[in-house]
């Protein structure tokens, strides 16, 4: 399998968990009321996971990129 395709796969693969999370946002209310929190305290748990994702997934991306080829 070539870089390219590879290189492809994996931003494909990003931007549907990335986009993901828009589902997400829609049924907060009932993800807080089941976890019996207040919808503010979910949606900062939100955005934290959303802000861990995005600054460590290019990271994680380049430092796996240099081990030996796994396919």
């Amino acid at each position: 399998m070539s870089n390219t395709l590879k290189i492809y796969i994996l931003a494909s693969v990003s931007f549907l968990v990335g986009t993901s999370q828009y589902i997400v946002s829609g049924i907060l209310d009932t993800i807080a009321n089941s976890l019996e929190i207040t919808l503010a305290t979910a949606s900062q748990l939100m955005t934290i996971f959303l802000l861990v994702y995005a600054i460590f997934t290019p990271i994680l991306m380049g430092i796996t990129s240099r081990g030996p080829p796994s396919f």
